[in-house]
Order: C-alpha cells, then sequence, then structure tokens
C-alpha cells in the first residue's frame, strides 16, 4: 500500500484529501505544517508528498525541497490556488503541480501515475447491492 504524506495549515483542506485519498486504498499521514511533516518524514516514510503552497512558516515550495534532500524517492505534488507555480518542476523540487480547488479524479489518476502503479492500494472500494 502506497503511503502518501498530506501537508496543509487548513484542516478542512488536509481532511478532504485524505478522505479521498483513504477511499482510493493508500496509507495517509498529515502534517499542519512544514517542520511537522520534516519531523513525520523521520518515521513515516512515504512514497508522495502532498503540500499546499501557502502556509505560516515554511511555505510549501521550501518543503518540498527539504523532503528532496531527505527522501529523495518520493513524489512531491505542489497545490496552490494562488499561482501557477509549475515552473518549480523546472528545478527538480516539484514531481508535480496541482491547482485549487482540484478535480478528484484528476488527483488520484495523478498521484498514481507518479506511483507508476507500484505499492498503490486496490481502488476504491465497491459496495454490492442487494
Amino acid at each position: 500500500m502506497a503511503r502518501i504524506l498530506i501537508v496543509d495549515d487548513e484542516v478542512h483542506v488536509v481532511g478532504a484529501l485524505r478522505r479521498l485519498l483513504r477511499r482510493e486504498g493508500f496509507s495517509i499521514e498529515v502534517a499542519l505544517n512544514g517542520q511537522e511533516a520534516i519531523e513525520k518524514l523521520a518515521t513515516f516514510e512515504a512514497d508522495v508528498v502532498i503540500s499546499d503552497f501557502r502556509m505560516r512558516g515554511m511555505n510549501g515550495l521550501e518543503l518540498l525541497g527539504q523532503v528532496l534532500r531527505i527522501a529523495p524517492r518520493a513524489a512531491r505534488i505542489l497545490i496552490s490556488g494562488h499561482a501557477d507555480l509549475s515552473g518549480g518542476s523546472e528545478s527538480g523540487v516539484i514531481s508535480h503541480f496541482i491547482s485549487k480547488p482540484w478535480d478528484d479524479d484528476r488527483l488520484v489518476a495523478d498521484v498514481r501515475a507518479l506511483l507508476g502503479g507500484q505499492g498503490q492500494g486496490p481502488g476504491p472500494a465497491t459496495s454490492s447491492g442487494p
């Protein structure tokens, strides 16, 4: 099962991403700021780190630069509703950029593509009706 670390200082955004990605079968850990994310990476080996750009203290681009240094195999997704920051991908810091508001299906597809089909959950849970 792929492991994803979600980093955002807005609790409702963290909750929405956690629900979406858990439903898809991923193991989720969350952090509410960059420093907490770095501390979590000491014990949580993330396959993907999803970070908002605008956060108090360390911004998402700075955080993903640190992630590249301490967990270089983790894919790094930057999410922002404020500007097109996809230029960070040219420096190798960002693996992928997603604009807010995101499309759930597209975000899941992007995460799966970054994982290359390895270590992901079985897909969304399905229920059979009566």
